[in-house]
């Protein structure tokens, strides 16, 4: 944070400076230099190559060395605007930099929400291999169009679910051959299971609602509190660009919408073994006042 404020006060002096005119190209370049050392700094905390930037800055740096030479001699003029050239590329791979692991980041987020474990997911696999090749490569401006294919793969993945029934129909075939030869054996399992369940049913039923519901109230939290992150690192800190906060919101909005489509219902079925029946019915009774304000709106 102490870098960021003084980031910001060099920033404002600067451009208040060059805003009266009186900074010359020497003076523009000395404090881009100093400003880039400070984005190297920034963007090392995220944990990627930094060789690109240093190596712009190192180039930045001879030149700067060079110009000075050039300054002494009699009759030459020095040329710091291509000091300057550098840094501005800083500050442009800087930024796409952050940009290509926010929305990365939001990406994975998301497919990990959306995607069951249990799908087959190595179409989506192959694509983050990519992103994360073209990120260890410092290509960052290629990231953005890989998790576009990225989302699009997901839409795909999530539509072919249905299909995954047939190959269940064909393993079904096979656990015939083993309930013929087992099938005493298993009845007497079952047997007891059915007694055993007949018997909790009722507590069994009701701890299953209940954890589910308090699963998915926890989920709800956090992802209010990933939205909130979100809302703070855009409107109060502008560590993420416009975009990737949208994405973030929007994500992250889904499926708290999603959840709260869940609720209710859990509710609804825990009430049924909770209360008394006179109470699940008014609890039905104000459902169904619900829906008819909704349907008003």
């Amino acid at each position: 944070m102490r870098r960021v404020i003084v980031l910001l006060i060099l920033l404002f002096s600067v451009s208040f400076v060059l805003a009266e005119g009186n900074l010359t190209s020497k003076e523009v370049a000395t404090a881009c230099l100093n400003e880039s050392a400070v984005i190297l700094q920034d963007v090392a905390k995220y944990n990627i190559s930094l060789n690109r930037f240093n190596d712009s800055l190192t180039k930045a740096q001879d030149l700067y060395s060079a110009q000075l030479i050039i300054e002494t001699r009699r009759g030459s003029k020095p040329n710091y605007g291509i000091v300057i050239s550098y840094c501005d590329q800083i500050k442009t791979l800087k930024q796409d930099a952050i940009t290509a692991l926010d929305s990365y980041r939001v990406f994975l987020s998301f497919y990990h929400e959306t995607i069951d474990k249990n799908v087959n997911s190595s179409s989506i696999d192959a694509i983050t291999s990519q992103i994360d090749a073209e990120i260890a490569g410092e290509r960052y401006d290629g990231v953005p169009r890989l998790i576009d294919q990225g989302y699009a793969e997901i839409t795909k993945v999530k539509s072919e679910q249905t299909a995954l029934m047939l190959a269940y129909n064909n393993t079904a075939r096979g656990v015939v051959g083993f309930l013929k030869e087992n099938w005493i054996a298993l009845i007497s399992v079952f047997g007891l299971l059915m007694a055993f369940y007949l018997f909790y049913r009722t507590k069994i039923s009701l701890w299953l609602l209940q954890r589910k519901l308090s699963n998915l109230l926890l989920r709800k939290n956090t992802l209010k509190d990933l939205m909130s992150k979100t809302q703070r690192d855009y409107f109060q800190f502008g560590s993420i660009p416009e975009a990737t906060y949208r994405m973030r919101i929007k994500n992250f909005g889904e499926l708290v919408r999603d959840i709260d489509r869940q609720i209710p219902l859990l509710q609804k079925e825990i009430a049924k073994y909770s209360f008394e029946k006179k109470e699940y019915e008014k609890l039905k009774e104000s459902d169904r006042d619900r829906a008819r304000l909704g349907r008003t709106d």
